[in-house]
Order: structure tokens, then sequence, then C-alpha cells
């Protein structure tokens, strides 16, 4: 099982990092980090700022584009070539497919993620930023929610076009992003049912303010453990339910 596994999770590594689009997230985030680093000349005294934020920004658009916008072609794409018939005639289950699929694109969002931090981590030393473990810590945050969102993309890209698999993520996201807001403004609210909706949204939607901390270098926070710990554990709980779910509707599809 791991064996094949990892010849799929080799093989999707290859297939995307020859891929252009890889490459042109990684020129847009580059040149996001280059104008930061531009502005920064406009205020002294924001410089380090304003480069640390729009260099994560550019980090953070580029892996999430990654796992939306790849993630919903990779099974698609199988399909729709008729490749799969080809794999699966092979001793290779729909589920190891589904694991060794997102296991090569994860290894593609960290190979880019380490090379666009290398860049920003070059650009914000030179002007005199003092490095701290939260640096890192952020970017662990990115990573997390890239592969909750890349497995939702696999969710859907096993019964639904690429397009609407891209438009359901992005709906993901985008809540996913909205949910501290709905909290608070629920919590002010003297409304049985607002409350109850919030509930249910919160339930069903996985809450990605939770790896939010590219403010925390900037202000020199620090988190603590059990913060980053329970991120970790919440990641790997969505990620156990969605590609479950993946799992099943791939066995469910039939190709012929």
């Amino acid at each position: 099982m791991i064996k094949a596994v990892g010849v799929i999770a080799s093989n999707t590594f290859r297939e995307i990092v020859r891929d252009r689009i890889l490459y042109g997230l990684l020129v847009f985030a580059v040149l996001l980090i280059a104008v930061s680093l531009a502005l920064g000349q406009l205020s002294f005294k924001e410089q380090t700022r304003i480069a640390i934020n729009f260099g994560f920004s550019g980090i953070h658009l580029s892996l999430v584009m990654l796992a939306i916008f790849v993630g919903s072609t990779l099974v698609y794409r199988e399909i729709e070539k008729q490749t799969i018939l080809t794999l699966l005639a092979r001793p290779i289950s729909r589920t190891q497919f589904i694991v060794g699929k997102f296991i090569g694109l994860s290894l593609v969002i960290f190979t880019a993620m380490v090379l666009l931090a290398l860049v920003l981590l070059f650009v914000v030393l030179a002007i005199g930023f003092e490095m701290s473990p939260s640096f890192f810590i952020a970017l662990l945050g990115m990573y997390f929610e890239a592969l909750i969102l890349l497995s939702f993309s696999l969710l859907f890209g096993t019964f639904a076009r690429p397009t609407m698999s891209v438009v359901f993520v992005i709906g993901i996201f985008l809540i996913g992003h909205w949910l501290d807001s709905l909290n608070f403004f629920a919590e002010r609210s003297k409304s049985d049912e607002f409350m109850l909706f919030s509930k249910f949204i919160n339930t069903i939607m996985p809450n990605f303010e939770i790896f939010n901390w590219r403010a925390a270098p900037v202000f020199g926070d620090v988190l603590s453990l059990s913060e980053v710990a329970f991120a970790l554990t919440y990641t790997m709980g969505w990620l156990m339910l969605v590609l479950s779910m993946t799992s099943l509707s791939f066995r469910r599809r039939d190709f012929v």
C-alpha cells in the first residue's frame, strides 16, 4: 500500500512541477514581495511591516490557488483522459489513488511555500527584520489551511467539473474566514434562529482564522505550543473527515 501511494504521489509531484501554472503563481508571489519592498521605501518606519504583510499575502494566495485550482483538476483530468482506467487496472485501490494524489500535491505546495519563504526571508533580513519563531509558525498556518482546501478540492473533483469545484472550494475558503465575524454578530443577536444558524455553519465549515498567524511576526507576538498543537489536531481532523468522504465518493464513481 505504501509503495503504491508513493508511486502515485511522486508521479503527481513531477506532473505538477512541469505545469506552467505553478511557475505563474511563483512569479506572482515573487512580484508581490518585490512590490512590498518598493512600497516600504515610501515609509521607512513601516518598511518591515509592509514587506512582511505583502510577502505573506503573496505566499498565502499562491498556496490557496495551488490547492484550489490544481487540486480541482487532479482527479477530473485522470477521468477525462481515461488514464484512471489504466491506473486502477493495476493493484491500486481507489483510496490509495486519492491519498497518493493528495500527498503529491501537498508536497508541491510545501515546496512552493519553502521557495517563496526563502525569497521573503532574504528580503526582510536585508532590511533589518529580527527573525523569530513566529515567522515560521505563520507559514505553518498557511500550509495547514492549504491542506484542508486541497482535501475539499479533491472531494468535489470526484463528482463535479473543475469549474464548479473551484466555485465550491472558493466558497468554503471565504466562509472559513468569515466565521469569526458570524460568531461575533450571533453573540450580539437576540435571535435564537441566528444563533442556531451560526452553530450549524461552524459545525459543517472549517474555521480558517484559526491558522491566521500572519500578524504575529510583525508585532512580535509569541504563539503558544498549545495553540499550534490545537491547529494541528484541527487540521488532521478535517483531513481525515474530508479525505474519507472523498474516498467514499470516488469508490462509488462508475468510469465505464
